[in-house]
């Protein structure tokens, strides 16, 4: 049963879209809609010291009332988080029956309320701190991973593949051959659905066209193929001063978009698309200012960025300064901005 305080939320949120006409989305037996702005819901990829550790103690995976809760607020897609060493504890092994279940949960309500559920290995490129393609961690195990999982999922069109959460430790040519082998493993399992590439060096669209190694991710990537030709990559960026998300300030008002605008070109000039998988702001009115022209930016260039999840909403993130968890318009005010853009979702053209 559904608390009171959660009632009371979902009539607050209600009355701020009441005088806003209904989003469309994607229906539940539908592929994924074209465009995409939600939320990431990161609790199951805690953890990291402990693993597999204990659920409801190490780490948490978010709920079906959590899926209802954003999809109130006008969300169409969520970023769930996970880690590859609990979902898959040995390599090449089966996948984990009780990790498994839990995300099964979560698609399951997502199809009922048009939700798309991006799936995130929030491992940073490797398994048990092992960058992936060294030691004992062989690129063809996170191939393996994402055949699994793909096999397990190619039924459930309202389910997209985001391939690993910033895979920092590898240079941009190191990464790109891993990325293709597992695109190539994920259409083998007869998945047809969205896959979504990053990039190295914390995956930063403010760093995609420089050197990481001999090349960029610009240079590295450019020549990614999907036999389905249905996939985009995947960028973060943030707006303090070393773009790494940890302080509150923000530069200015302008430098989500400063930030974002070159690799925007880039897109347009190769023909590909992008998805803006983690920015956030805290409660500062310069920081609001700046979350909403980003918003805006993404809007008008909805030809190549095909949407946003907004990082990020966990209940063990207490006072963390981009936490919208529960999405209460009043406590956060970073919650009427990104319904706003979540209204806008249909302009994006």
């Amino acid at each position: 049963m559904r608390t009171a305080r959660y009632c009371i939320l979902r009539l607050c949120i209600a009355a701020l879209l009441s005088s806003c006409l209904c989003v469309s989305a994607l229906a539940a037996d539908s592929a994924v809609s074209q465009h995409l702005t939600g939320v990431n819901l990161p609790n199951a990829g805690f953890g990291h010291k402990v693993v597999p550790g204990k659920h409801g103690t190490n780490y948490l995976w978010p709920t079906p009332q959590d899926v209802d809760m954003y999809a109130d607020i006008g969300a169409n897609v969520l970023r769930i988080a996970f880690l590859w060493e609990r979902m898959q504890p040995v390599l090449s092994g089966p996948l984990a029956k009780d990790e498994l279940e839990r995300l099964d949960a979560l698609v399951a309500r997502g199809a009922t309320r048009h939700v798309t559920i991006l799936l995130d290995v929030h491992n940073y490129g490797s398994f048990n701190k092992i960058a992936i393609g060294t030691g004992n961690v062989p690129s063809a195990a996170f191939s393996d991973l994402w055949s699994r999982l793909a096999s397990h999922y190619r039924n459930a069109p309202n389910v997209a593949f985001g391939l690993m959460n910033e895979p920092f430790k590898h240079k941009a040519a190191e990464w790109a051959p891993i990325a293709q082998e597992a695109i190539l493993a994920i259409r083998k399992s007869g998945a047809r659905q969205l896959i979504l590439v990053p990039g190295t060096r914390w995956s930063s669209a403010y760093s995609w066209l420089n050197k990481d190694g001999d090349l960029s991710n610009g240079e590295a990537l450019a020549n990614i193929e999907d036999p389905a030709n249905n996939f985009i990559f995947e960028a973060h960026q943030y707006f303090d001063s070393n773009s790494s998300g940890t302080q509150p300030s923000c530069v200015s008002e302008d430098i989500g978009v400063k930030r974002l605008s070159a690799f925007t070109e880039w897109l347009r000039q190769n023909g590909k698309q992008a998805f803006l998988g983690e920015f956030g702001a805290s409660k500062d009115p310069l920081c609001l200012e700046a979350l909403s022209r980003t918003l805006a930016f993404l809007r008008d260039n909805g030809d190549v960025w095909r949407g946003w999840t907004y990082w990020a909403a966990a209940p063990w993130f207490g006072d963390y300064m981009f936490n919208i968890y529960p999405p209460d318009p009043v406590r956060y005010p970073q919650v009427p901005v990104l319904m706003g853009a979540m209204r806008d979702r249909e302009k994006m053209r």
